[in-house]
């Protein structure tokens, strides 16, 4: 089977029009179309409907595409075992992280990791949202969760983030000091938008563990918000040690409740399921996971 037309209808279904895969693949849209008709004839199945707003798979076509992405990703690796030692890696990562996370956290290691191969390029999803790893046609994903019952991808924990609960001084001067989880009711707490049943906060201690119902005004899908809010003395927040670092140093907002601990979550490598996984993605996995267990940067 031609691995061109592979590699021409993969990245069109990823970009969702011709055009645009002709100019990532510095092609003509002519040469992809028949590239992918060739593929077409050669399977005797249609893989791509075409309309005016661009092209979807099939049925056939998704489940192609999957198996295409394995099959190219393997060559791929096979071709890199062969050619390059693991200090010379080529090709191209696709990668999804956390946006927050990489702003704070991983750009360091990332971009030494860059340094260190120059054969490699770099397409960066940046997005506290959660996305379709798969059909995004991405190599790795780095999730920060507390457990990953909601995918199919494989996992690496690389990492373990702690969290904790904050207020500025200036809030806590005017509101009080809550003692226990249960006096959280009686004030107003900033919620993290993309955690289903944000509103309710769960803590182990002493005497076991609780969840306890909070409320608030202010719902909102960045961390980076959740830590104005608590600095400017507007709301109590709960949120991961590596937001945190600087503004506790500086006594912008302090923990409470340090007596009761929140659930830990941690920093996840995801991948598809492959025979084989390629190189450059084990090679920045492993650097990954030993940057942060040497620096312990997240907390």
């Amino acid at each position: 089977m031609d691995l061109v037309g592979m590699r021409t209808f993969c990245r069109t279904v990823e970009e969702g029009n011709l055009t645009a895969a002709a100019k990532a693949l510095h092609i003509t849209k002519s040469v992809a179309s028949r590239r992918i008709q060739s593929l077409e004839d050669d399977l005797g199945v249609r893989l791509l409907a075409r309309s005016t707003r661009g092209v979807t798979p099939t049925d056939a076509g998704t489940q192609f595409y999957e198996r295409a992405l394995s099959i190219l990703a393997d060559v791929e690796d096979t071709r890199q075992s062969v050619k390059t030692a693991s200090d010379n890696l080529e090709g191209h990562l696709r990668i999804t992280a956390p946006r927050s996370f990489s702003d704070i956290d991983l750009h360091e290691p990332l971009t030494a990791f860059m340094e260190q191969h120059p054969g490699l390029t770099f397409e960066l999803h940046l997005s506290d949202q959660r996305v379709d790893v798969i059909g995004g046609g991405f190599d790795l994903a780095l999730r920060i969760a507390q457990n990953l019952n909601d995918t199919s991808l494989i996992a690496r924990k690389l990492a373990t983030i702690q969290f904790h609960v904050v207020a500025s001084p200036a809030y806590l001067e005017a509101h009080g000091t809550p003692k226990t989880p249960e006096e959280l009711k009686d004030h107003n707490c900033v919620f993290y938008a993309n955690i289903n049943a944000s509103e309710q906060w769960r803590f182990t201690g002493s005497s076991g563990a609780k969840a306890v119902r909070v409320k608030g005004t202010t719902t909102t899908n960045s961390g980076l918000m959740q830590l104005e809010i608590a600095k400017t003395g507007l709301a109590i927040a709960t949120l991961p040690e590596f937001f945190l670092r600087d503004a506790l140093e500086r006594g912008d907002v302090v923990k409470i409740l340090e007596e009761w601990s929140k659930p830990e979550s941690g920093l996840y490598a995801l991948y598809p399921e492959r025979r084989l996984l390629p190189t450059k993605v084990r090679a920045l996995i492993d650097f990954l996971a030993d940057w942060f267990t040497d620096s312990k940067k997240t907390g």
